[in-house]
């Protein structure tokens, strides 16, 4: 039993030793990036490697996995990097945001809209909109009187829009060209940018790449209080999302809350990655952010409370 363990042990480690590497070699290699996502995933399966070296009592075994544990976690901890400031307690609300990736096939128009209207966000942020989800927009209208967009990426907001714009991919035709949505809101008095993103899934990593590069780029062009919010596609620990933060100082609001896959065709699943984010200029901080239900999406809802720093 403690020869099979040790081979069980020794396999574990290699294929979780070589995803790492991979992980390493995305700095340099942008479509290795994909591997990172699962990050947390390899810890806790080399935790679980870690002690079954111990049960099999080989000392080589428990050193090496306790040394690429300790690799996954410097990497992990990377990623936690760049979180968005706490509020001080007693911080007021200075603008609630919400993001939901509808997924184009869903039509539990009823349910999203209900769930919105319990949500009572100032500003919601979709994406995914299709044709078909226009009674949505309509049963939203009466709360949000404000909208940038119509399918797409949609922005709908209780404050007036006092302008607004977009960032197509290049070469791209319009129905998949739409990267970001952007509203400018007269909250109260104060201006607020508020860009909905949805970039490339990991699976097409060259224009996820460029994606990453173009969002930046914008990110580094505005001036003044702004929000970024949507699907980002990519885990707070992928070497992209890491470099964005860094490059571009906003703060991450969503590091541990699992918002995808909520299912597959008509399966439901358990989230395990926090793709859908919510990132914020030093001109604010994070009272609290949560993750709504079930919709009949892939994804999982998400709401911001945001504070104003004075």
């Amino acid at each position: 039993m403690s020869k099979f363990l040790k081979l069980l042990v020794t396999a574990g480690l290699l294929f979780s030793a070589g995803l790492t590497a991979l992980g390493v070699l995305a700095n340099w290699f942008p479509a290795l990036d994909i591997v990172n996502n699962g990050l947390p995933i390899y810890f806790v399966g080399t935790l679980a490697l870690l002690a079954l070296a111990f049960a099999a009592g080989g000392r080589k075994l428990i050193g090496a996995a306790a040394v690429l544990l300790a690799v996954i976690v410097v990497l992990l901890l990377a990623g936690i990097q760049g979180g968005a400031p706490q509020a001080p307690d007693g911080s007021k609300t200075f603008l609630r945001v919400a993001t939901f990736n509808l997924w184009g096939p869903n039509d539990d128009i009823d349910r999203i809209a209900a769930f919105f209207a319990e949500t009572n966000a100032d500003a919601v942020v979709l994406e995914e909109v299709r044709s078909h989800h226009a009674p949505l927009l309509e049963a939203l209208r009466t709360r949000y009187p404000y909208r940038a967009g119509d399918d797409g990426l949609v922005i709908l907001s209780k404050h007036p829009i006092v302008e607004d714009s977009r960032l197509d991919r290049p070469g791209y035709p319009p129905w998949i060209s739409l990267m970001v949505r952007r509203a400018k809101l007269d909250v109260t008095g104060t201006m607020v940018e508020l860009a909905g993103v949805h970039l490339a899934r990991p699976f097409y990593p060259d224009l996820q790449y460029a994606d990453i590069v173009a969002l930046t780029a914008f990110v580094q062009s505005r001036s003044g209080p702004l929000n970024l919010a949507g699907d980002f596609n990519m885990a707070p620990w992928t070497v992209k999302l890491k470099t964005f933060t860094r490059a571009t100082g906003l703060g991450r609001f969503n590091t541990f809350c699992p918002t995808w896959p909520a299912r597959r065709h008509d399966i439901r699943l358990l989230p395990i990655l926090p793709i859908d984010n919510v990132f914020a200029s030093s001109d604010f901080a994070s009272i609290r952010l949560s993750v709504g239900p079930y919709l009949g999406s892939d994804h999982l809802p998400v709401i911001t409370d945001i504070a104003l720093v004075e």
